[in-house]
């Protein structure tokens, strides 16, 4: 499959917010010493385990629910992660937007494609001004298929992004991921070319950069640039990828 799955950096895990209150005095306390857990790996099962004590005492502190996922999916625990996710945003009440955001991350793990998508579609709902949710629909329509959808999002997200400050690579990527799987290869091939700095060891970048390459070579007859595209399309170990890219790298260079 493929996407670009990241997490974003939130203050959030500053320890110094939450979403719920706690109706328990003892919750808090133990809710903030998980924190300093994050920095000491061999302890996660520890303060999973505390987390869960919290959960127990206090079952509507979501941000608790939240933080054991969190600590679950750290211990590459996927199932138990997706389930503390599902509560702590259902107890949120559309407060939250990291808990959705890493809820759709999870779905998107599980394959199901569609929850996510309703996921970020709730952030764009409730945090507009959070470029997160449109980046996260850009994602979705990589495997959905509405890439025109997908890439009006991602402008989105990337005119939020720059009154932040830089535009992330996986947004210049995604563009070019975009409109590449939608077959627009001249408007692809640009985007593409600024993301080899960081992505160059990646196949599934790989296989898109060497499809562009050569699909814009052989319209402008471009012998230099066919060149490049078989060199690229070379570095890729594994050819079988994505059916759909497999298939039209296969008409292109067998």
């Amino acid at each position: 499959m493929l996407s670009i799955k990241g997490f974003s950096q939130d203050s959030y895990f500053l320890g110094k917010m939450n979403y719920c209150t706690p109706e328990n005095s003892e919750s808090k306390k133990s809710f903030e010493t998980a924190f300093i857990g994050l920095n000491f790996p061999k302890y996660y099962g520890g303060v999973t385990a505390l987390l869960l004590k919290v959960v127990e005492k206090d079952p509507k502190f979501c941000d608790a629910y939240f933080m054991a996922g969190y600590f679950f999916r750290l211990q590459e625990m996927h199932k138990e992660a997706l389930a503390l996710y599902y509560i702590a945003d259902s107890l949120s009440q559309n407060k939250a937007p990291i808990f959705k955001q890493n809820l759709a991350i999870q779905f998107m793990r599980f394959g199901k494609v569609d929850k996510a998508r309703e996921k970020y579609e709730e952030m764009v709902k409730y945090f507009p001004d959070n470029p997160e949710g449109y980046y996260g629909i850009g994602n979705t329509s990589i495997v959905i298929g509405d890439y025109d959808k997908g890439l009006e999002n991602l402008k989105q997200a990337e005119e939020i992004y720059k009154k932040s400050g830089k535009v992330k690579d996986d947004v210049i990527y995604m563009y070019g991921m975009l409109y590449t799987m939608k077959e627009d290869y001249e408007a692809g091939l640009p985007y593409l070319e600024e993301a080899y700095g960081t992505y160059k060891n990646d196949e599934g970048y790989l296989s898109l950069y060497s499809l562009s390459l050569i699909k814009v070579g052989k319209t402008r007859n471009d012998e230099k640039m066919i060149k490049k595209a078989n060199k690229m399309y070379n570095k890729i170990k594994n050819k079988e990828g994505v059916p759909d890219i497999k298939k039209r790298l296969t008409a292109e260079f067998s």
